[in-house]
């Protein structure tokens, strides 16, 4: 980025102005900076290359500008105490010779699509459309969050919990500014079926042929009902079964009630017409979402979760529940298992859920990579231990300070150094352990669950085993089996991975450069004293406490520690650049691996 001293002032206006006001609420803001963030360091419409940045001020904060058509756009920014860059620090506008307008993340990201000559209209369309979803069914952060905040520092076995796993949706996919798009819900359905504004609703049924129903081995030889429904709940449902003449041919399954009423009428028409598959009258037991949307928690069950297919589209990825993926879960917990039990300190610190219990719609051809099969089934989680904090509630502080999910379990003046340290060393600890081995699991905040003893971090809980990823011959050379996974496309899968620096990468990217950062980012926010610099020396700690404790091939543990300490630059999980990119939206999330500065590299931010 060039430095000058003065900024040009731009001359005539842009026939593309966006009317829409500035969201007044916090993560309305949270979103603008994201987005500039994002733009900026994945150089969309040359924030980064063609910037220009001005003389600092007295508080250490920049102005920033951009010619782009007929005028400027214009920032404060703050150097990034994470890599070296900048970071937003104030407000974003839009300066022409008519006037000045302040902007939204709507209104940014419109100005920088116009930037972009070859983009496609349709995939411009979809993503401001995207946008303004956000924006539109957002709730005021604050309000929402005030009696989750209430409920996380109770100490009820039940609410607490519950409430960490919905202030988690707040910064669940931290650096994401689309994280919260969800394609196919309106605002009153945002509000009723998100989990930011924590409304309940009760989950609907049907009744599916046995024919056409594929269980698990885990799942046998109970049906969902047994594990989801109190006595009184499953006389109920087996009343209505028995009159409709279902009890013995079909079996019940949960739905979410926006699916069961814009999906199952129109793709499973057929089954409907024949009887194989029969809407029911019966409803319950009343649910939650979890920060992952298409999972819900039981606020009677404790430590029990339930996956449904949503076919709405967060992060560009349609929200189904593929069988492959959830065969794939089954064999990426085997092998964590495995790995567990080949590492003393991964035994000690590391537990997983049981995800082996799922169900799912069966095409009569028995194709497992057909489309339906994805839009109807469920799958149950059952946690190994309770209560644990997701990682990513502990980046969430709606109204500052210390984030509450931490208050409830560390006391209200923790020491944020510390925890930082015990965090760190569960996290990435057991990621670099991992590698290590031949796998990753993917350690993103909303992956992973944190169990407190006595105040502090003791256990790591690993959910979502389905994307486990691996490096074969490094699996192979320490005698660890390579998952059977079911993969549609062996060179563009992301499972199996031909280098292992590929394999290093998801542990840079998803464990430090996202779940990490935040929490870092949200501890030094909180004006006691912990800094980012901190967290880094921390980080850099623990990866030479994590290798130097591991045993593993020498060579192994040289590469690890070059990729994450030594290196002058590091993978960065693009996000805006690749979905800019996807002609459709599928199953997976579109995004690849860039590079920019390493955090841990000698010298950076000093």
């Amino acid at each position: 980025m060039n430095a000058v001293p003065s900024i040009p002032t731009p001359s005539r206006d842009i026939a593309q102005d966006r009317p829409r006001a500035p969201a007044p609420h916090g993560a309305a803001r949270e979103i603008l900076a994201e987005l500039f963030d994002a733009l900026w360091i994945e150089d969309v419409a040359g924030l980064r290359s063609r910037g220009i940045l001005g003389a600092p001020s007295e508080d250490g904060t920049h102005d920033y500008a951009l010619a782009l058509g007929p005028g400027h756009l214009r920032a404060r920014v703050r150097p990034d105490e994470w890599r070296d860059g900048v970071r937003l620090a104030g407000g974003v506008r839009f300066e022409t010779a008519r006037g000045t307008r302040e902007l939204d993340a709507a209104g940014l990201l419109a100005l920088a699509l116009d930037a972009l000559p070859d983009l496609p209209p349709a995939i411009r369309q979809r993503t401001l459309a995207a946008m303004d979803g956000v924006l539109d069914a957002l709730p005021d952060r604050e309000a929402a969050t005030d009696p989750l905040v209430a409920q996380a520092l109770s100490g009820d076995a039940v609410a607490a919990p519950l409430a960490w796993e919905r202030l988690a949706a707040w910064r669940d996919r931290p650096f994401h500014p689309l994280a919260r798009a969800r394609g196919g819900f309106d605002r009153a359905e945002s509000l009723a079926y998100g989990a930011e504004a924590g409304r309940y609703f009760a989950l609907s049924w049907c009744a599916l042929a046995r024919d056409r129903l594929d269980r698990s081995p885990g799942a046998a030889p109970l049906d969902p009902a047994a594990w989801l429904l109190d006595p009184s709940q499953r006389a109920l449902l087996a009343q209505e079964m028995e009159a409709r003449g279902l009890d013995g041919s079909h079996v019940a399954l949960p739905l979410h009630p926006w699916q069961a009423a814009h999906v199952l009428p129109e793709r499973f028409a057929p089954e409907i017409r024949g009887g194989r598959l029969v809407p029911l009258d019966f409803r319950g037991p009343l649910v939650a979402a979890t920060s992952s949307l298409r999972t819900v928690a039981l606020p009677t069950r404790p430590g029990l979760h339930l996956k449904l297919p949503l076919d709405v589209r967060t992060l560009g990825v349609r929200r189904l529940l593929p069988p492959q993926s959830l065969h794939n879960g089954l064999h990426g917990a085997a092998l964590l298992a495995a790995g567990i039990a080949r590492d003393p300190e991964l035994a000690r610190t590391v537990l997983i859920a049981d995800e082996t219990a799922f169900w799912h719609f069966a095409e009569a051809d028995g194709d497992l990579y057909a489309e339906r099969p994805g839009l109807l089934g469920c799958a149950l989680r059952r946690l190994p231990v309770t209560p644990a904090v997701p990682l990513a509630s502990l980046a969430v502080a709606p109204r500052g300070g210390v984030p509450p999910a931490l208050r409830a379990v560390a006391g209200d003046a923790p020491d944020l150094s510390v925890l930082f340290t015990d965090i760190a060393g569960l996290v990435l600890g057991t990621a670099l352990r991992c590698a290590c081995l031949g796998f990753v699991p993917e350690l993103h905040g909303q992956n992973a669950l944190v169990a407190f003893e006595s105040g502090r971090p003791r256990r790591l809980i690993l959910r979502d085993h389905d994307t486990v990823r691996t490096a074969p011959d490094w699996l192979a050379g320490v005698g660890l089996p390579v998952p059977a996974y079911l993969v549609t496309d062996p060179f563009r899968n992301s499972l199996l991975l031909r280098q292992p620096e590929d394999l290093i990468a998801y542990a840079q990217t998803l464990a430090l450069d996202v779940a990490l950062r935040a929490v870092a980012e949200t501890f030094a926010a909180a004006g006691r004293g912990f800094t980012l610099a901190q967290a880094r020396q921390i980080l850099i700690a623990t990866v030479e406490a994590a290798l130097g404790g591991v045993e593993a091939p020498a060579a192994r543990k040289a590469l690890v520690t070059s990729c994450l300490v030594a290196r002058p630059d590091a993978p960065f999980k693009e996000v805006l650049a690749p979905l800019l990119a996807a002609p459709a939206l599928t199953t997976s999330m579109p995004s690849r691996l860039g590079r920019a500065q390493n955090p841990l590299a000698p010298g950076v931010g000093r």
